[in-house]
């Protein structure tokens, strides 16, 4: 975008310094006099002039409604990112039979969301805060093969539903959910490169915005962990993913209630976001107490309690991240 600014306002310059210098009215009184041509062609040059202006001027109106949206994208990154983890976790209880008709909707809803977000990435969608389509080839491609990975993932998940594929907890779903969040934040990164172009996107805003949506994926990836630790499902649960992803979460709070500047994570936008963000650490730090009975237990009980404590977290994050997204537009 910098370049096409550069260009505009070399045209600009151009424009108005060359184009029809100032005549003095004499001059002008010699030209219409001597020269109707000329005077012809002083005016042609004018109406010229003033068509370039206007059409560098819309042009560089389409490529800012372009950019504006570069915070959104990034939250639409996040979500993807999210809702692959939701699936994962219903996926993982569905299995189990537990409150199987509750999880089943959750997927169902999942594959909904999942398919809207790929659309507004690539067509818009006003809903979203994205008003217009993609239009660079190397993010429609990434775009493209992410869609070809969901497709093959989606129609794993709804098979489960209706009772295909194997009953040991193996299924393509299991095994390949964590590809998929991972394919997810991969997109969400080419987002970033593409969008993060100052001032309509700083680096440190999508990157604190990347944070603060990453953090409803990490619930979602330790609930599916304690599910499958607690149900004996060792490909869904993996002692390992869940401490690592406890001590990620952990770690992440901090730096979004205090900021972290040598990371880039920046403090919280406004009083209101940082108090809530202090509410969501107290809920965390409750819900830590559950998080540390996982390990050998049987309970299902006790998966059940992690995942309905962790949505109510991930609806307080769901509040406060568009005060994120209008913040990354305060400078424009």
């Amino acid at each position: 975008m910098s370049g096409f600014n550069k260009f505009s306002n070399v045209l600009t310059s151009q424009m108005r310094g060359n184009a029809h210098p100032t005549l003095s009215r004499s001059k002008e009184v010699a030209m219409s006099k001597k020269s109707p041509i000329a005077a012809t062609k002083h005016l042609t040059g004018v109406v010229i002039a003033s068509v370039c202006l206007s059409t560098s001027a819309f042009a560089q109106s389409e490529a800012d409604a372009v950019y504006m949206a570069g915070a959104e994208r990034v939250h639409v990154g996040g979500l993807m990112r999210e809702t692959a983890q939701r699936m994962a976790v219903a996926s993982c209880f569905f299995d189990a039979g537990i409150e199987v008709d509750a999880y089943s909707a959750q997927i169902t809803q999942g594959v909904s969301d999942y398919d809207s977000y790929l659309t507004a990435l690539t067509e818009g969608d006003a809903a979203l805060g994205i008003d217009t389509a993609e239009e660079g080839r190397g993010l429609n491609s990434t775009i493209y093969s992410v869609s070809s990975q969901w497709d093959r993932f989606k129609e794993a998940a709804l098979g489960r539903l209706n009772g295909e594929g194997p009953t040991d907890g193996t299924d393509y779903v299991s095994r390949h959910n964590l590809n998929m969040m991972h394919t997810s934040k991969y997109l969400l990164r080419e987002i970033i490169a593409d969008y993060a172009i100052p001032p309509a996107l700083l680096q440190s805003d999508a990157f604190t915005l990347d944070i603060v949506t990453r953090q409803p994926a990490l619930s979602n990836q330790i609930s599916k962990e304690a599910c499958g630790l607690i149900t004996g499902n060792t490909v869904m649960g993996s002692t390992t993913r869940f401490d690592k992803s406890v001590g990620r979460f952990d770690a992440s709070m901090g730096a979004l209630i205090n900021g972290f500047d040598s990371l880039g994570v920046s403090a919280p936008p406004t009083p209101e976001v940082r108090a809530s963000l202090e509410a969501i650490a107290a809920d965390w730090a409750t819900l830590k107490a559950d998080l540390e009975q996982v390990a050998g237990s049987t309970d299902v009980t006790l998966a059940l309690s992690i995942d309905q404590q962790f949505e109510v977290i991930n609806g307080k994050f769901d509040e406060i991240i568009p005060a994120y997204i209008e913040s990354s537009k305060s400078g424009l």
